[in-house]
């Protein structure tokens, strides 16, 4: 049964982003926005691997807890700034869940950004279908809409029981590429054990009809990760994601979960630490997937676990296809894209003295503060 549901002010700045911490990182410099403090009880989808029900910081109100206050947080933040990263809207908590008064603060904070006319993607297990009647939000650019898929009907079924189920999922990717806007398929993460449990033998046959599947609905694109799961818990039942899946698959097959065991090493550096598919295992199983998504006419990328030279698709700007370039600040309030800008600061943009937005600064592996925005 859902929690109640209360509105609450978000104190201070909107202006985040991710721990950079090497330039081995492939995604767009986002400014992350998220709609709900982190915490077990504000995204009703329940996910089992959810990294934000874990955090130590997350908020452990019974209540599901949405932030009313955003678009007057991030209206401050930009008449503050001269040069907007891409938005990216929202990495605790699904921005889309079938909440009314979580669906009515995201719409009010949509139009506000593209009142701006600011880059804007949105990641979801959900159906964005209440933004569509935003005027203009069908032909805004730049902006994409990525929705997760984590595998098979049984396999939702296990690791995101309330979010929508896969047809749901595919037919809101179908009716976003039928309208033109610019949608790809978070394949991620993959727990190639629980597909072994589930199929045996044919386990790669159902990896293989979903891509074509992927390819059905207009996606042109699909990120895939094989995931980095934790074995310390920072939640209150004292139980890792680690411990999660494994519990999941031993259920299945205690002869699995030891291979899980085996195969799941810790790795630290790059991007992130914790335990990772072997390496040798996730890049075969990345090639065969890349090779089946352009096989399929899609573009494939990992997310961070790999290098884009190890397993991406040429030619592609950073691991999310689309380019969600940075805003500059016009004369009149409102921004506008600039022109050869990727948002890959760490990557495309390193070692150049004028980079397109005339700030090498952003290149440097800091995070966004209010001053070198401006």
């Amino acid at each position: 049964m859902m929690a109640g549901i209360k509105l609450v002010d978000k104190k201070g700045s909107t202006l985040h982003d991710y721990p950079y911490s090497t330039p081995a990182r492939k995604c767009p410099h986002f400014w992350i926005i998220n709609v709900t403090p982190p915490g077990p009880a504000h995204c009703i989808h329940h996910c089992l691997y959810c990294y934000a029900r874990e955090a130590i910081y997350s908020n452990r109100s019974a209540e599901t807890l949405i932030y009313r206050n955003l678009p007057e947080l991030v209206e401050k933040d930009l008449k503050r700034i001269s040069i907007c990263p891409p938005i990216l809207l929202s990495t605790i908590s699904d921005p889309c869940q079938p909440i009314p008064e979580l669906q009515a603060e995201v719409k009010r904070l949509v139009a506000l950004l593209m009142y701006y006319g600011v880059s804007l993607a949105i990641t979801t297990k959900g159906d964005p279908g209440f933004l569509l009647d935003l005027p203009g939000f069908i032909s805004y650019r730049p902006k994409f809409i990525a929705v997760t898929i984590e595998g098979t009907s049984d396999i939702l079924h296990l690791l995101s029981p309330a979010a929508p189920p896969l047809e749901n999922r595919l037919t809101t990717v179908h009716r976003l590429s039928a309208l033109g806007i610019d949608a790809l398929i978070r394949f991620d993460p993959v727990f190639i054990h629980l597909f072994q449990v589930l199929y045996g033998n044919a386990w790669f046959e159902k990896i293989e009809a979903l891509i074509k599947d992927f390819a059905g609905t207009g996606a042109k694109h699909i990120v895939s990760s094989t995931g980095r799961l934790p074995r310390k818990s920072a939640g209150p039942d004292g139980t890792s994601l680690w411990q999660r899946i494994w519990d999941l698959i031993h259920r299945h097959s205690p002869q699995a979960a030891v291979k899980f065991e085996n195969e799941y090493s810790y790795e630290h550096g790059g991007t992130s630490q914790g335990y990772r598919l072997r390496k040798d295992i996730r890049l075969a199983l990345h090639r065969r997937l890349r090779a089946l998504a352009e096989e399929n006419g899609m573009t494939y990328a990992t997310c961070q676990e790999l290098s884009a030279a190890e397993s991406d698709s040429p030619g592609l700007a950073h691991c999310e296809r689309f380019v969600l370039p940075f805003t500059r600040k016009l004369p009149n309030g409102r921004f506008q894209a600039i022109d050869g800008c990727t948002a890959n600061c760490h990557v495309l943009c390193r070692n150049l003295e004028q980079p397109p937005c005339g700030h090498p600064e952003l290149a440097l592996l800091r995070p966004f503060r209010t001053g070198s925005l401006r």
